[in-house]
């Protein structure tokens, strides 16, 4: 059975990561600041950051229910992340071989497992750091955002680097890169095996996926 797209949770585990995120400037970090500045001062950088400090709001939100929060990160995964981009990258070639029914069922099951199963799931992490350092322009489209989680006890930075797409004066995260590990990729040849798996038919994929969403429902009605 495959695993749900966890580079959408990694991403905001590490976005949350920055709720006690907090820049002290100094002559050792000083060059850092500025990076972080003129990253800042970017399109596609600020859009990372303010992700990220969206994502402080809510976690900082003590009035919230636990309803109530998984609901604020499934509009932000559903707002800040371009599903419909990932959801094809991930499928791959068998995106083209599916019926116009099978495309559409499986967008529908690709996106409620990503906004039920991982809105729902952020959880606050205390002493780490979240920072936007750099960008890197990757086409005419595709922007990288470099930036890194810092750690409490002082070991190397977690380095998560964003592909986000602006189209159509949209921006929108496509992939996440965490310590040079394409997510999405990833994510792509785990769904490859199953449908491998499946006499390369997309129907054992959604088969699977029906099962997660239908199980998902079972759990959420027992509450």
């Amino acid at each position: 059975m495959p695993r749900l797209p966890r580079f959408i949770f990694l991403a905001f585990s590490a976005v949350t990561l920055a709720f006690s995120f907090l820049i002290v400037i100094s002559p050792a970090n000083a060059t850092a600041a500025r990076t972080h500045d003129q990253a800042l001062q970017t399109p596609t950088g600020k859009f990372i950051q303010d992700l990220g400090d969206r994502a402080i709001k809510i976690v900082a939100d003590k009035k919230l229910s636990a309803d109530q929060r998984s609901a604020a990160f499934s509009q932000l995964l559903s707002e800040d992340f371009d599903l419909k981009t990932i959801g094809r990258f991930v499928i791959g070639r068998s995106w083209a071989s599916a019926t116009p029914e099978q495309q559409t069922e499986y967008m529908d099951l690709f996106k409620s497992l990503v906004l039920r199963t991982y809105g729902d799931r952020m959880t606050l992490y205390t002493g780490e750091g979240f920072e936007v350092v750099g960008t890197r322009p990757e086409s005419d489209m595709d922007t990288t955002v470099l930036s890194q989680i810092t750690h409490p006890d002082g070991s190397k930075p977690t380095a998560i680097d964003w592909r986000v797409r602006q189209k159509n004066d949209r921006i929108g995260v496509i992939d996440v890169i965490v310590e040079g590990v394409s997510l999405s990729v990833t994510q792509k040849q785990e769904y490859a095996s199953v449908i491998q798996n499946n006499g390369g038919q997309i129907e054992g994929l959604l088969k699977v996926m029906r099962e997660q969403v239908s199980k998902r429902a079972s759990a959420d009605a027992s509450k």
